[in-house]
Parts: structure tokens; C-alpha cells; sequence
């Protein structure tokens, strides 16, 4: 487990130091100043509050002590300051809130932060009227004394963000990592996955090198792990008696797992939230060696991943042997969207094993009907994780190339065609991206069809007892010793 590090460029200030801050902080009153890497707090000097940042939540929150450190990202007129995947974003008037774009920052001569939209630029206050405090954005309030600005402070040397303090740590990237055991079992009449991704020095000996992450997923099929799936539960190991588990009682995070070369290699990509309160993210192609719990015999997986669920599946909707068409209706199917075209931003929707993911727009209304709107240069991708998409269909709200038809799309692989109202690809891939080139594209209803599986055969399902754990931790066989996931060896 590595702490997040971020190298700091060295610029010049005029240095105006302030005791509420502690030692190295310096007040902002020339944003070109900064530059990319640097970072800042956001601190209210009549309050003494400082912005805690994203942390999971859309808005912006305060507190005297534990303020996030923003970084710097550079952009046209002042900055972007980012609080892990998100930015500060002032969507519309009144609104202090996180996306994944951001706006604007600049400071007054004053040093006090201010963000622009629509060509003016609002400021954030403290309003301590109303049964606040409240932090908002005005286009001005400083003839107002209820209303205390915030300024912009940069980071240096020696600082911490509560006196003498450390900036507390509120993400983690687990990088030490070099193999991964997948473990399939059944239980209930539900089949899952466990994967244990860890630090193994001594191939031969097993000898464990921490740190040890492991999560455990609903499986999609027992011989191909490519998808997207939920977490149910995650942990890290960082030594023998330090681990971070997730809270069983709330969703803990996800994870993409994608077959890299056919040759056993898959990219592990996902994070979730310790009890701990921190995020930890984890992005790694890793060799992947796949065994039956019960028979500690080895899964052969389909590389591919576009096999048969058939009967190996217990606890999921087994599509039998043609997986289908999957309608995607804008009135019903909205994922994580957003209906306010003022918040428009990325969104994905899933169903049946495929995904729409759109880099910006929103779900709209027009006569009464939904429909989703991918922004003019933005883009669609479209996935499937039971079986190659083989055709999809757009039904949009105007005709061929018309703004919002369906010939504004352009897709580089397959064969694309429109007549109407209507567009229609068809190819073979587990992924196509369609990008809006020519303009918006509004479609109320989207069908995606996937390949028929063939050739695959189903296996027999028997019934599997309780898997056997031991101090809470799944046992696993390699070579003729079994271990528990700590690396003890116990049988």
C-alpha cells in the first residue's frame, strides 16, 4: 500500500504567512501563480473553516479541522481543483457542488476564490443567516455581513492542514501487486467469484509479500470473469494483523475485469471504501490462475469471455442459448443520469450484462418523452460482458442528419447506416463506440442485440456444500499445501 505523493513545483509568492493555518501556508492573490501539481486549501479566515472536499458527497462541506488539499490543474483564465476524480464545479447560481468537470477558479486581488459561469464570476460565502451555515455562490455579497468569502491558500513545506498536523489521507492506491487467484463456488443456489490479488515473491514457496487485497462478486459464469461487477464485500491485508475491511451493510465498490491478451493476463481495475473511511483504488493487469473451491480442481477460462452461462451458473438469469436483444427505453431505463440538462455529465445504464456509457449528457424530455442525449463530440460505448454485440438500433426524436437524427453519429468499426428516425449498426465486437461527430443525438429507445452462443458446452450442476473458511478466510490449495488468504499455510 502506497500513500498518494504529489511533486510540487516551485513557485514564487508574495509570502504572507497566517497562524491560523500553521507554518507554510501562503494566500493566493494571483492565480497564474499556480501551476499544475501545486495544490491549495480553501480556508475562511473569519470562520476558521476550511472545505473538506468530495469525499463521496456531490456537495461541498466544511469543518475546522481535516480540509482536503485541492491540486491544480491548469486552465484558459485561472484554474481546476481537483479533489480525487471529481472537481469543484459550479453548476448553476446558488450551487458549491463536485463533478467530473470543473470549473474555472480565480481569486480576487483580495485572494478571495471565485468561479466563473456564464461569464460571470460567482464567489463561495459562509451565510450564517437563515439557520445556516450554508456555503453558496453569489455574484456578490460583500457588502453583506453575514456572508464570509473564502480565500485560496497554497500548500507549502512543512504544512499540514490543522496546526503542526498532517494532511490526513483519504486515498490509497495498492499497486504492490503481481498475481491473482480466482476461486469459484456455489452456494445457496448462488454462484460467485472470490479473487485474492496479492504480492507472491516466491512462486515456489508461496511466501507472501504484502500487501493482499481480495473482494468477492456475484459470477456472471463460471468460465469467463470479463465484466463489471459489484462488489459484496473487499478487504486488505497490509501485514499479518492489519487489515481494512468494507462495511458489510452498504455497497462496498466496484470492479472492471477485462481479458488483455488471451493468455491469461486480465487488467484489474475498480476501488472501494474501508471502514476506515478511505477510498482504495486499485488498477493492474494481472496473470490470473482460476480454481473450484470444492475440488480444488483448476476453471479453464474461456479467454474470450463470451461463453454460455448454461447450467454452471446457478444463481444468475441464465440466458440459455441465444442471449438476446436488451432494450434500453429512456422512460424506464436511466442508470445514474441525470434529468437537469443543467447537470449534464457522464452516466452509465446496464441491464443484462450491457452497459451505455456516455462521456456527457443527461436523460431529457420532449413531448412528453424521455430520451437519452449524448452531446455534440461526445461519446456512447456500448459493452457487452454476455456475449459480442452483433447489432444496435437507435429510435431518436428527429430524421437521418438532422440535429438530434440518428446520422450524427459516426462508429469507426462495423457497418452504420440510417433511414429516418432510425439508425442501425451491425458487426461483431464486446464493445463499439459511437460518437455524436455532427451533432447532439437524442434516442428515446435503444436495442442491443448480442451474439447467440454455440459450440459451448453445459455442465451439469451438483450440489456444493458450505465452503469451508477458516478465522474468516477462504482456504486455497497450491500445489500439494493449502493455505488461508493471510498466506498461513493450515493443512
Amino acid at each position: 500500500m502506497k500513500k498518494i505523493t504529489l511533486l510540487l513545483s516551485a513557485m514564487l509568492f508574495s509570502v504572507m504567512s497566517f497562524a491560523s493555518l500553521g507554518e507554510g501556508y501562503t494566500k493566493v492573490t494571483d492565480i497564474t501563480t499556480l501551476a499544475a501539481g501545486d495544490k491549495v486549501v480553501l480556508y475562511c479566515d473569519d470562520a476558521a473553516l476550511g472545505v473538506t472536499g468530495y469525499n463521496g458527497n456531490k456537495d461541498a462541506t466544511v469543518a475546522s479541522t481535516g480540509w482536503v488539499e485541492y491540486v491544480v490543474e491548469a486552465a484558459n483564465g485561472g484554474v481546476l481543483l481537483k479533489d480525487g476524480n471529481q472537481y469543484i464545479s459550479l453548476t448553476v447560481k446558488n450551487s458549491f457542488k463536485y463533478a467530473a468537470t470543473g470549473s474555472v477558479c480565480k481569486v480576487t486581488a483580495a485572494g478571495v476564490l471565485t468561479c466563473t459561469l456564464s461569464g460571470a464570476d460567482y464567489l463561495l460565502y459562509q451565510n450564517n443567516g437563515e439557520g445556516g451555515p450554508f456555503y453558496r455562490m453569489y455574484v456578490d455579497k460583500s457588502t453583506d455581513s453575514r456572508y464570509k468569502p473564502f480565500y485560496v491558500y497554497k500548500v507549502g513545506e512543512g504544512s499540514g492542514n490543522t496546526p503542526g498536523g498532517e494532511t490526513p489521507e483519504t486515498e490509497v492506491t495498492v499497486s504492490d501487486l503481481n498475481y491473482a487467484d480466482a476461486i469459484y463456488y456455489e452456494y445457496d443456489g448462488i454462484a460467485y467469484y472470490d479473487f485474492d490479488l496479492y504480492n507472491d515473491s516466491d512462486p515456489e514457496t508461496y511466501e507472501y509479500v504484502y500487501p493482499e487485497l481480495y473482494f468477492s462478486v456475484e459470477a456472471k459464469s463460471k468460465t469467463a470473469i470479463n465484466g463489471t461487477y459489484s462488489m459484496i464485500w473487499a478487504g486488505l491485508w497490509t501485514s499479518t494483523n492489519d487489515s481494512v475491511l468494507t462495511d458489510e451493510e452498504s455497497p462496498v465498490g466496484s470492479v472492471t475485469i477485462k481479458n488483455v491478451d488471451n493468455e491469461g493476463n486480465y487488467s484489474f481495475k475498480g476501488s472501494f471504501v474501508g471502514t476506515d473511511g478511505k477510498t482504495y483504488t486499485f488498477d493492474k493487469v494481472l496473470p490470473v490462475w482460476a480454481f473450484d473451491f470444492d475440488t480444488f480442481e483448476e476453471v479453464t477460462l474461456n479467454e474470450n469471455g463470451t461463453d454460455n452461462p448454461g447450467t454452471d451458473n446457478p444463481g444468475t438469469d441464465n440466458p440459455g442459448t441465444s442471449n438476446g436483444a436488451t432494450t434500453f427505453d429512456a422512460d424506464v431505463d436511466m442508470g445514474n443520469a441525470t434529468t437537469d440538462y443543467n447537470l449534464a455529465a457522464a452516466f452509465k445504464v446496464s441491464k443484462n450484462g450491457v452497459t451505455l456509457d456516455v462521456t456527457k449528457g443527461c436523460i431529457g424530455t420532449y413531448n412528453n418523452e424521455n430520451h437519452y442525449r449524448i452531446y455534440k463530440n461526445e461519446t456512447l460505448t456500448i459493452t457487452s460482458t454476455v456475449g459480442n454485440i452483433v447489432s444496435v438500433e437507435f429510435t431518436c426524436t428527429a430524421n437521418d442528419d438532422e440535429k438530434y437524427g440518428p446520422g450524427c453519429f459516426t462508429v469507426a468499426d462495423g457497418s452504420y447506416s440510417y433511414s429516418g428516425a432510425v439508425g442501425t449498426w451491425t458487426g461483431s465486437a464486446n464493445e463499439v463506440v459511437f460518437t455524436a461527430s455532427l451533432n447532439q443525438v437524442r434516442a428515446s429507445q435503444i436495442v442491443v442485440k448480442v451474439a447467440t452462443a454455440t459450440g459451448v458446452e453445459d455442465v451439469t450442476t451438483v450440489v456444493i456444500p458450505v465452503k469451508v473458511m477458516q478465522d474468516g478466510q477462504i482456504l486455497i490449495k497450491r500445489g500439494e499445501n493449502i493455505y488461508n488468504a493471510a498466506g498461513v499455510q493450515v493443512k
